[in-house]
């Protein structure tokens, strides 16, 4: 039978002193192995702004990378619903049916402990072990020996020193500094469009501010989310003028499909959905993959993302063939919009020689039955 330790936590950043507790209590309870659970959607934090779960767990992973007995997990991340300790300790219990399993908390959730989901099933499951926060009151033996060593650093802290522009370098990993510097994360944004405007050519920022307006007015018409409208199409382009996009897709392990791979202007898509989760905190899944499928689209589109693909072609200062036309149509019916845009794009792209993504034939192929 191995002892294993479970840490979960936002980790909104990791730092240094979720480090040196998960090293203490593996040395003290001779645990084989630390596992870091980055939480997903947790339930008692439902109120406030998270960064993107995606990009805190790339941050966890770059922290623990090398340290022995440490390991990165992404479980409850990949799940869409709230994440219970409960449920998690299920998971692992299926895991590892033979070890014993540890689950590390700070004082302060132990004080609550009574208010979580199933709390008896929990001390079934597992050995609880309490770390105490800064301020708290010592807990348990582990809690004294951490308490001890000074361990005060809060990720909250962390975070409004960077928006005010402090010196953090101390209190993270290296790694995790540098991934939180390349991508101005937790980063002081005084407004969208200002943080736009110094991200982007006068002309695409123009481009950009057309498409906004563009979807919130789509938005209005079809009965949309119109401030998601907004951000979706004020953002949709944020990383059409960046430079090493391919090296900023590995940092942020953006997904692209093969097509996006040799074609590098397709690239600002995934990119951007990716960065506007760092740079603007965006963390609702619409504006995101509104923002991910702008440009090539995709069959099944949600509304957002059919509002904002079309919104990104017929914005006013768009001067294409048939700009006028489709521009009618997208106040009428917004899937004929698609249709038409695709089939538009199409055309220009096959004129100058550009290959065509094969989701212009899928959506091509969804519609044409019904507006031929």
């Amino acid at each position: 039978m191995s002892k294993i330790g479970i840490f979960g936590g936002t980790f909104n950043p990791i730092h240094n002193g979720h480090i040196e507790i998960a090293r203490r209590a593996k040395e003290q309870f001779g645990l084989c192995k630390v596992i870091f659970l980055t939480s997903g959607n947790p339930p008692h934090k439902q109120n406030t702004q998270i960064l993107d779960a995606k990009i805190r767990h790339i941050m966890v992973k770059r922290a623990i990378s090398g340290i022995d007995g440490f390991e990165p997990c992404d479980w409850e991340i990949k799940r869409s619903e709230p994440s219970y300790t409960r449920d998690a300790l299920l998971y692992f219990k299926e895991i590892f049916p033979k070890d014993e399993l540890f689950f590390i908390i700070g004082g302060d959730s132990l004080r609550d402990f009574d208010k979580w989901y199933k709390p008896q099933e929990i001390l079934k499951l597992c050995t609880i072990l309490v770390y105490d926060r800064k301020g708290g009151t010592v807990t348990s033996e582990f809690a004294k020996q951490v308490y001890g060593g000074k361990i005060d650093i809060s990720s909250s802290e962390i975070r409004e020193n960077v928006k005010n522009g402090l010196n953090i370098s101390d209190k993270l990993p290296e790694e995790v500094y540098k991934f939180i510097e390349r991508n101005e994360i937790y980063g002081y944004v005084p407004g969208f469009e200002a943080k736009l405007q110094t991200m982007l050519t006068p002309e695409r920022f123009l481009h950009s501010l057309g498409v906004r307006d563009m979807a919130k007015e789509l938005a209005k018409i079809f009965g949309a989310d119109e401030k998601k409208a907004e951000i979706a199409g004020l953002l949709h382009d944020n990383a059409k003028n960046m430079s090493d996009i391919y090296s900023r897709c590995a940092d942020l392990e953006v997904e692209l499909d093969e097509f996006e791979k040799e074609n590098p202007k397709l690239v600002h898509a995934p990119l951007g959905a990716e960065t506007a989760k760092c740079i603007f905190g965006i963390t609702d899944a619409d504006i995101i993959n509104a923002i991910r499928w702008h440009t090539v689209g995709r069959p099944d589109m949600s509304l957002l993302e059919k509002i904002v693909f079309v919104a990104d072609l017929t914005e006013k200062g768009r001067k294409f063939p048939d700009a006028e036309e489709i521009r009618k149509i997208a106040k009428k019916d917004i899937d004929r919009a698609v249709y038409e845009c695709v089939k538009a794009t199409v055309s220009v792209n096959k004129g100058r020689g550009i290959a065509i993504h094969p989701n212009a034939t899928k959506i091509i192929t969804k519609f044409e039955k019904n507006f031929k």
